[in-house]
C-alpha cells in the first residue's frame, strides 16, 4: 500500500511539472492601440516590466476620454516612453511623462 501511494505521488508531481507555464494569462494588455497622438494622453503612462506573471513589458496610458489603452512597447510611442523612463532612472511599475501639459490657474 505504501509503494502505491509513493508511485501516485511521483506521478502527480511529474504531471504537474509537465504542465505548460501559463503565467501569461495575468498580463494586462492583450490588444494594442494602433497610433495615438501624445496630445491625447491625459495621465502619465504606467509601465509594467516583465515578471513571473507576465513575460512582456506593458505600457498603459490613460487618454482624455478616461479610457486606459495599451501601447506596444515596440512602437515609436512605446520606445519614447521607455526611453524617458530609462532617462529618469526609475524602476519597477512606474509612471513616466511623455507629453507635458501644464495649466496655469489665476
Amino acid at each position: 500500500m505504501n509503494s502505491i501511494t509513493a508511485f501516485l505521488t511521483c506521478l502527480l508531481v511529474l504531471c504537474a511539472q509537465a504542465q505548460p507555464a501559463s503565467r501569461s494569462n495575468k498580463c494586462k494588455c492583450y490588444n494594442y492601440i494602433g497610433r495615438i497622438s501624445p496630445k491625447l494622453i491625459k495621465a502619465e503612462p504606467v509601465i509594467y516590466h516583465p515578471s513571473i506573471f507576465c513575460p512582456r513589458t506593458e505600457i498603459i496610458v490613460t487618454i482624455k476620454t478616461d479610457t486606459k489603452k495599451c501601447v506596444n512597447p515596440e512602437s515609436p510611442l512605446g520606445r519614447l516612453i521607455l526611453k524617458n523612463q530609462n532617462r529618469d532612472g526609475k524602476n519597477g511599475a512606474v509612471s513616466t511623462t511623455t507629453a507635458g501639459q501644464s495649466t496655469a490657474s489665476s
